[in-house]
């Protein structure tokens, strides 16, 4: 349970992160225009270049992430993909199921992971291959559909 709550922390928030902030066409589209909407001048030019300077020393600070690119992005997002589709069966549920009365048991991974994953399915980014990488695992929309379904998890959207 906590290697995948770790997996999911330091590579799914760290993809989002390069995907929205460090990706130019998505950053002058999407993100930079939605950051700034509710923010009036000068704070509208100085926080975007605060965050996105945050953003990329906090990528670099990892070793494993220091000269990331695009390139990068693509395998890496296969790799939690796999990883993550083979924990989820074929039937919806969460992560883990009580032993004795074998119902779900909604943990902090579940939730974690259900929020990243509702945040990339759902975002209109112009270049996202994060979210092609992902959609192509059934079992984690599947998975997305039950935490909302059976869960109370607010729909952001059509799965």
């Amino acid at each position: 349970k906590q290697w995948y709550q770790r997996r999911v922390r330091a590579r799914l928030e760290v993809l989002e992160l390069y995907t929205a902030w460090l990706i130019e066409e998505n950053y002058s589209h999407v993100t930079l225009p939605a950051y700034t909407a509710h923010t009036a001048w000068p704070l509208s030019a100085i926080l975007p270049f605060y965050k996105r300077r945050q953003v990329h020393r906090l990528i670099a600070g990892q070793s494993e992430w220091y000269d990331v690119s695009g390139e990068m992005i693509l395998p890496e997002t296969k790799s939690i993909a796999q990883a993550l589709s083979q924990r989820l069966s074929d039937t919806p549920s969460t992560f883990f199921r009580d032993s004795v009365t074998g119902e779900d048991v909604v943990t902090e991974l579940d939730c974690l992971l259900y929020g990243h994953l509702n945040a990339i399915f759902m975002s209109k980014l112009p270049n996202y291959r994060m979210k092609r990488a992902l959609g192509v695992h059934p079992r984690l929309i599947l998975f997305c559909k039950h935490m909302e379904n059976a869960h109370g998890m607010k729909k952001h959207g059509n799965w």
